[in-house]
């Protein structure tokens, strides 16, 4: 529920945003005074009981300044809620120092705020934030919560996909921090309901965007981990690229054939121990464009269902 800005506090703002000589037949002061609030969490995977610390940045776009009222730098302006369901947690402390904050023109102010310490997250999921104060919003951000990463015990990983199941076998000595990464987000419940946007028939299957485009999925970019040792071979997975060296954080691809110009150019951390027959039905898909040399895009959609981390 949005919180009504106190009339002392709204005053205040129309006050402030106002020019000393300004002409009463200006323009409406509410369409030139005005904030742009975005909202940042750094990492898309927090483990439970870590700090998560969010960035709250109020743009002011005009040529006047703005002044955001107490009422805005409350925490209850900052609303957290896992994903389905309908009750949201409130942070319980103050942006900033709490006091009513002016921002220059065209200018921005920055805050970080630290969650966890009031708002505590006891349970993993895919959870939502955003900040609201009365007519300022910003989009809902999106991030995940799991239990710690264990090396040792999350060593496979089994995708039941609408082609039947895989089961991964994580390479962690390989890929230590894209395994990492995958296993959090695999826990969170990311994947969940993901497509496999593009399939090369004999040559790869690609998922893991958000977006489903195959565009979306460079919010949080990972440094390559190359093993210059791998022979790219079937069911081989690695970690999407871009020209530059740097991968996705989530998307990821599945080798259907041994693929030897790949090799030294990709991050792999993981391969398919069991489930040859989904690779075998991925190879032979319909896709978009004569023979497949458009899109590549599946014409039915072939989506990840769960992925489940569980022991070697």
């Amino acid at each position: 529920m949005t919180r009504p800005l106190a009339a002392s506090a709204a005053c205040a703002f129309l006050l402030a945003s106002i020019p000393a000589a300004a002409d009463q037949s200006s323009p409406d002061i509410g369409a030139l005074a005005r904030v742009e609030p975005t909202i940042l969490v750094p990492r898309l995977t927090y483990d439970l009981g870590e700090g998560i610390v969010l960035q709250l940045t109020l743009t002011n776009p005009s040529n006047v300044p703005v002044t955001v009222p107490e009422a805005c730098l409350e925490g209850s302006a900052v609303s957290i809620a896992a994903v389905g369901e309908p009750k949201s947690l409130r942070y319980a402390g103050i942006l900033g120092d709490g006091k009513a904050l002016t921002i220059p023109p065209r200018s921005d102010r920055r805050l970080d705020l630290e969650v966890s310490r009031r708002a505590k997250l006891r349970k993993m999921g895919r959870f939502r934030i955003a900040w609201t104060c009365g007519e300022w919003e910003t989009r809902h951000e999106e991030f995940f919560v799991s239990p710690p990463y264990d090396k040792e015990r999350d060593r496979v990983a089994v995708v039941t996909t609408d082609l039947g199941t895989l089961e991964l076998v994580l390479m962690p000595d390989q890929a230590p921090v894209h395994v990492r990464n995958f296993v959090d987000l695999a826990r969170g419940g990311f994947y969940d309901g993901l497509p496999f946007f593009r399939v090369i028939p004999g040559i790869e299957a690609d998922t893991g965007d958000p977006a489903g485009t195959g565009n979306g999925g460079w919010r949080i970019q990972l440094a390559p981990e190359i093993d210059e040792s791998i022979r790219p071979g079937r069911g081989l997975v690695g970690a999407s690229r871009r020209e530059t060296t740097l991968t996705s954080g989530s998307m990821f691809f599945i080798l259907l054939d041994v693929q030897p110009s790949y090799k030294g150019l990709h991050t792999f951390f993981a391969y398919v121990r069991a489930g040859q027959e989904v690779l075998d039905a991925l190879s032979a898909v319909a896709v978009d464009g004569a023979d497949g040399t458009a899109t590549f895009r599946p014409r039915k959609a072939i989506s990840i269902r769960h992925i489940e981390i569980k022991g070697p």
